[in-house]
């Protein structure tokens, strides 16, 4: 999995930063995108739109600028950040809506700016969550909402959080608190990720990650990569199953 990666992983040497699990020394593809990464934008982005946005989003976070990409095509007009210079660069390249360097908890917009923003696996990022998402907030006009995906079930902590840089991953009640403590109406909060995602994360993407490191696939085992991608679709039925989830979608509404 590409675990979107909001800072620089304490596991690795300083200078290399990453962005949606892309290295920048060059290790890594900055334009490989793994199925689960593709699969939780698509499922994030259907959220989304059924919380109806106003046409102003912005995409904290954005790394490589996947979501901003999906936003733009359906005519949504995107300013994406991240604090990462790599990936701002990358971003600045990529998309075409504004791109600023800023942290969710310091963004630099007048309050009530955009209908609407997306974190897609940022918040396990943040040190201070809370903080975080009432900047978040504070920049969405009353109405507007808010839609974030994080990974789910703080026992599952492993090799992958560490190498992406994440503090923590969340239960169902730490994200409810949250999104209260933002003063967030959390409208529809589901899981997903079960049974496939879940299980190759825990039974084989971990362990090899443990073993081997992170490493881009290489050309014969892109097939490999395809057909996962065609069983996490199994993922898409299950969606709003609690046990076993890998992560929890989540939209909520700042208030009127």
């Amino acid at each position: 999995m590409l675990a979107g990666a909001y800072d620089r992983s304490p596991t690795e040497p300083a200078g290399l930063l990453t962005f949606n699990g892309v290295r920048t020394d060059g290790t890594f593809d900055p334009d490989f995108v793994g199925p689960r990464h593709r699969l939780r934008e698509s499922l994030l982005l259907r959220l989304l739109l059924s919380g109806r946005p106003g046409p102003e989003l912005l995409n904290v976070g954005a790394g490589q600028g996947t979501f901003s990409r999906l936003l733009e095509a359906r005519g949504f007009q995107v300013t994406s950040v991240d604090p990462s210079a790599a990936a701002v660069e990358l971003l600045r390249a990529r998309v075409r809506g504004p791109v600023l360097a800023a942290a969710a908890e310091a963004l630099p917009f007048a309050d009530a700016s955009f209908d609407g923003a997306v974190l897609g696996e940022v918040l396990e990022h943040v040190e201070d969550d809370l903080a975080g998402l009432r900047e978040v907030a504070r920049v969405v006009r009353p109405g507007g909402v808010v839609a974030i995906s994080v990974p789910a079930n703080p026992d599952w902590f492993g090799p992958s959080d560490e190498w992406a840089g994440h503090h923590r991953r969340y239960t169902r009640a730490a994200l409810l608190d949250l999104c209260a403590g933002a003063r967030l109406a959390a409208e529809r909060l589901r899981p997903w990720g079960f049974p496939v995602s879940s299980f190759y994360h825990r039974r084989i993407y971990e362990p090899r990650l443990a073993a081997q490191g992170p490493a881009t696939p290489t050309r014969a085992q892109r097939p490999a990569v395809a057909v996962l991608g065609a069983a996490l679709q199994v993922d898409r039925l299950f969606v709003g199953v609690e046990r076993g989830a890998l992560g929890y979608l989540l939209l909520a509404r700042r208030p009127a």
